[in-house]
């Protein structure tokens, strides 16, 4: 598992082998507020990778874009 801090949330990337090719990876986002233990948002993707390290960052990706479509809705 990987984490990141990004605008006030912890996003952490965890990877699971895609079966039947164990060598393929597809990541799971989970989203928190940095302070808070509760999980606001999982993403579930079906994109598989080569790598984890590419897993991780398109995980990062799609969390990074869930955190800035959930700040800029929210009224400051």
């Amino acid at each position: 598992m990987a984490n990141l801090e990004y605008r006030d949330h912890l996003i952490s990337v965890s990877v699971i082998y895609d079966t039947p090719n164990k060598f393929q990876f597809t990541p799971v986002i989970d989203i928190r507020h940095a302070h808070f233990i509760q999980v606001l948002n999982t993403i579930l993707t079906e994109e598989a990778f080569d790598t984890i390290r590419n897993a991780t960052e398109f995980g990062f990706g799609l969390g990074r874009e869930w955190v800035d479509t959930q700040c800029s809705a929210s009224p400051e």
